[in-house]
């Protein structure tokens, strides 16, 4: 049974058993398993067949999900879009993967008029919602053309098959995109079910973009695996969010610390009643333990963290019963991963000391699209290479130490210094950039820049900031610039950014 079929066999066991709500709609398993048969029939009509990409650049929707599950029972291949990415990332990613069709949301019609006028002739699109281009059709009006029964045209698809592909920055800072298959998702609901205790009580909030993998393996597909029903939003405003969470006995969120940070500080937390609250999920960056405290002491709310990668979903879990006496930790592997730490040899490290994190199990991505090369690299002897640095205490819990890519997380987004040095360095005032994450109470880490100017060309660090805008994703800006006159250099010439990073924390 594909990811897809899911949705059927909900529709045959429990017809009349609510699915999603959204605002002002609401769908029970057979009213949902419909719109995604009739989303399956509009995309086959289209010409697009098993294997075919379908790109989305959407807001979280009913919408999005008929069109990811469509794609998983016809073996389509779905590719999420970022819609905080700059026009430039978004057509790398587009020319890299090839999409017959872009269905977007309205509210990104300006970035869609971008991308059209960059050119990629063989991609067709289609909005959701009134638009300003009468010359894109409405997917939406489209799809109610079609039937709603089943079978369908396309022989569907397999475990080992692809569902999606999800881009991750690589350490060039080209983005890679990760094949997800069906087999990883399973498993990643499977974990859910197995460490969690998911079932279908379960009523889900999902406020995470579902163009993240936090989203999809956390928020949706494990409530739906094991069902219990979802509710779709995105994370407008944190008083509203946590009036939804209590009006709707919300009883299980995933969502990234920011987010629950910023839920805590609304005027409504004092009086909220969260009883109902089985736990939430934290991820995409530790979670300040304050924030841990605040939500059991005062509301009586634990919290459920992890480490997890686009590349595999989840691979440990740091369970309620330990969150605080371990805070710090990412917790144990999950029950069908093999996790090991290993030193630069690649020899097991048995003692307390760091090493890089190795991964093998059924949620592991099956090889990077397009790029033989970075697929080779990233596995070593059928395990693979995470990039990370972990290492084990004595009861066998994981601690995330660094990372050797260098990446920066802020508030769940994965950014890579080169990305960004890049950018700066095709400015005028800057000589010479390096970028380094500078932690932050809020988000986990924010962009920290240090720049060598050009002498020649005046430029401030808020000038700096500015020139940035529509060159990369507003959350990979800088938030502090730092003129220098040099920067520390081993003997080889490379820049030691951990001094970099003293000096910054030590401001």
């Amino acid at each position: 049974m594909n990811i897809g079929e899911w949705i059927s066999k909900r529709a045959m066991i429990a017809p009349d058993k609510p699915f999603l709500t959204e605002k002002n709609k609401s769908y029970n398993n057979e009213h949902f398993n419909r719109r995604v048969n009739e989303t399956a029939r509009a995309l086959e009509n289209l010409g697009i067949e098993k294997g075919m990409r379908v790109a989305l650049l959407m807001s979280n929707s009913s919408e999005f999900l008929e069109i990811f599950f469509a794609c998983a029972r016809t073996g389509m291949i779905m590719v999420p879009l970022n819609f905080r990415l700059a026009v430039p990332e978004l057509l790398y990613i587009l020319r890299d993967s090839a999409p017959e069709i872009l269905i977007y949301s309205n509210e990104f019609a300006s970035k869609v008029g971008e991308i059209k006028a960059a050119g990629i002739p063989t991609m067709r699109y289609y909005r959701l919602g009134e638009g300003n281009d009468p010359s894109d059709p409405d997917f939406a009006d489209y799809v109610e053309n079609f039937e709603i029964s089943e079978p369908l045209k396309s022989p569907g698809a397999d475990l080992s098959d692809p569902l999606f592909i999800m881009y991750t920055s690589g350490t060039t800072g080209d983005p890679k995109g990760a094949v997800l298959t069906h087999q990883n998702i399973l498993f990643g609901a499977i974990h859910s079910l197995l460490g969690y205790g998911v079932d279908r009580s379960y009523k889900s909030l999902v406020v995470a973009p579902l163009f993240h993998i936090g989203a999809l393996a956390a928020s949706v597909t494990p409530i739906i695996y094991a069902g219990g029903s979802i509710m779709i939003s995105s994370f407008y405003n944190a008083s509203e969010i946590l009036k939804t969470i209590c009006r709707e006995k919300i009883n299980y969120m995933f969502a990234v610390p920011v987010m629950y940070q910023m839920i805590a500080d609304t005027p409504e937390w004092h009086d909220a009643d969260l009883s109902h609250v089985h736990f939430f999920i934290s991820g995409g960056a530790p979670i300040p333990l304050p924030v841990i405290r605040k939500y059991q002491d005062e509301k009586g709310v634990g919290f459920v963290q992890g480490y997890a990668l686009t590349e595999t979903g989840r691979l440990t879990s740091l369970d309620l019963e330990d969150s605080v006496r371990k805070a710090g930790s990412v917790g144990k592997e999950v029950f069908h991963v093999n996790l090991r730490i290993v030193d630069d040899q690649g020899r097991d490290i048995h003692t307390a000391d760091p090493g890089e994190i190795l991964v093998q199990g059924p949620n592991v991505f099956s090889r990077y699209w397009n790029n033989e090369t970075a697929t080779k690299a990233a596995f070593r002897d059928g395990w693979f290479c995470t990039g990370d640095m972990g290492r084990r205490d004595e009861e066998g819990f994981v601690y995330i130490v660094g990372r050797k890519v260098e990446m920066i997380i802020s508030s769940g987004e994965n950014i890579y210094p080169v990305e960004v040095e890049r950018a700066l360095q095709t400015l005028p005032g800057v000589k010479e950039a390096a970028v380094v994450g500078i932690p932050d109470p809020k988000r986990g880490e924010v962009v920290g820049a240090f720049i060598i100017p050009n002498r020649e060309v005046q430029m401030s660090e808020a000038d700096i900031i500015n020139a940035l805008s529509g060159k990369i994703a507003n959350f990979k800006v800088p938030r502090r610039v730092f003129l220098v006159d040099e920067f520390p250099r081993n003997q080889s010439g490379k820049v030691l950014k951990r001094i970099l990073k003293k000096r910054v924390e030590g401001k």
